[in-house]
């Protein structure tokens, strides 16, 4: 008998991830604040609602709730997470994963590469050797990581971007669509490019 796992959102995303566990689950249904449907069967705060035989996978995925995501997420015990990884992704067996982990089909991860509680990582990404990516940030798709980059906790790195070796990225920030990133960047700010960094007016 396959587990049972509860899908956190009923957008474009969550019903992706529900295609891409009921591969490996039985999907019971989503939770969702805002849409309605068959599907689903409550509200995120009824997270707490269910027995420890459920696990969650979480769909929440808007750099505009950045914050939001976090606070939900952390509400709930993180056992109750599990990790959701695509079967064609490629996992190096020296790469260290942490909790509640999405990684969606065609992506990479490296050897010596560390990922922590609560990240996505979408489709075609490479996240290279020995890279670190913190809790609660999220990688959209093809987005190229090079070797060394370390990442902070809640970050969202914008599709089809490139961070070069060996840079860091503080928390709470941005990497927009298509940039690449030349040169570190401090916490709590947005890098479009090298020459324009704003500050990061999402946190909240």
């Amino acid at each position: 008998m396959k587990d049972k796992v509860v899908i956190l959102t009923y957008g474009g995303t969550g019903r992706e991830l529900g295609e891409i566990a009921s591969e490996q689950y039985t999907v019971i249904g989503f939770l969702d604040d805002v849409k309605h449907g068959e599907e689903i069967i409550g509200k995120l705060e009824d997270m707490s609602n269910f027995d420890g035989k459920v696990k969650f996978i979480s769909g929440l995925g808007s750099y505009r709730s950045m914050m939001q995501r976090r606070r939900k997420l952390g509400k709930v015990e993180l056992s109750s997470f599990i990790n959701l990884i695509a079967s064609d992704a490629k996992i190096y067996k020296t790469a260290v994963l942490g909790q509640g982990i999405v990684i969606f089909p065609q992506t990479i991860v490296s050897s010596n590469a560390r990922i922590g509680d609560h990240v996505f990582i979408y489709h075609n990404c490479v996240i290279s050797h020995d890279v670190i990516v913190k809790n609660y940030s999220m990688i959209s798709n093809s987005v190229c990581i090079s070797g060394g980059v370390k990442i902070g906790e809640n970050c969202y790195i914008g599709a089809g971007s490139t961070i070069l070796e060996s840079i860091s990225i503080g928390d709470n920030c941005i990497i927009a669509a298509g940039a690449t990133v030349v040169n570190d960047v401090e916490e709590n700010k947005i890098y479009i490019s090298k020459y324009k960094i704003k500050e990061n007016k999402y946190i909240r």
